[in-house]
């Protein structure tokens, strides 16, 4: 969902974990970007509770929206997002290559989904690109993307899962104030050199990927100077 931003706001990113209920913000400028986690299967027990307890709700999280919860004017200002963690056995077929969400769901944990289906797109591209030019793509060169890509996301995968068990379920499951926070958490708040390693998971991945481009490609625009000069 969509709340307006003011300019007395705080700047940053949210999560907020509040007696059973995380709602996560997201600056976009002049709107917060919202999303408050529920349960699978949870959205038509609140939308029979009616939209003012879930307005009440939001705002008893984050107290400083109380003011503008009600530019929701209805259910149809709010989407539900099914979360699922999952991809394809086979990545391929003859012609045909998934890649990015069509081949690996992701769970919004990490907001990785967007960096994982570019790096994915970088791959295909420094394995396709030559077959492509020279009409030769072969079935194995369309499996060479899956045998790249599939390490970095079965590992992304397994620390959205681990996320998902050690804190999300059990933030929801606990109806009482968070007294007490996750020993892993402990660690990142007391020893700031440790948030380095999730930093680097998150922005960079386990196996980034850059662009390889030819020494003749790379030759090509000098050589096209040259020719027009």
């Amino acid at each position: 969902m969509r709340i307006p931003r003011n300019d007395s706001d705080p700047n940053q990113t949210f999560g907020y974990f509040h007696a059973g209920k995380i709602l996560v913000m997201l600056n976009r400028g002049d709107y917060w970007q919202c999303a408050f986690v529920i349960a699978k299967g949870a959205f038509d027990e609140i939308k029979q509770r009616g939209l003012p307890e879930f307005l009440t709700n939001l705002a008893g999280i984050a107290p400083f929206l109380s003011d503008r919860t009600d530019s929701l004017k209805g259910w149809d200002d709010i989407s539900l997002l099914s979360v699922a963690v999952d991809r394809l056995r086979e990545w391929s077929r003859p012609g045909l290559l998934c890649i990015g969400d069509s081949a690996h769901a992701m769970s919004p944990v990490g907001g990785v989904g967007i960096n994982l289906a570019i790096q994915d797109a970088v791959a295909a591209a420094n394995i396709l690109a030559q077959p492509l030019l020279s009409r030769s793509v072969t079935d194995a060169h369309l499996c060479s993307v899956q045998e790249r890509r599939e390490f970095p996301i079965r590992m992304t995968q397994r620390l959205q899962i681990f996320a998902h068990h050690r804190f999300i379920w059990p933030a929801l499951s606990h109806k009482g104030p968070v007294r007490q926070l996750p020993l892993l958490l402990k660690l990142l708040q007391n020893f700031p050199v440790l948030r380095r390693i999730p930093a680097r998971v998150i922005g960079v991945g386990f196996r980034p990927e850059h662009i390889h481009t030819s020494d003749s490609h790379r030759a090509a625009p000098s050589q096209q100077l040259a020719s027009e000069s």
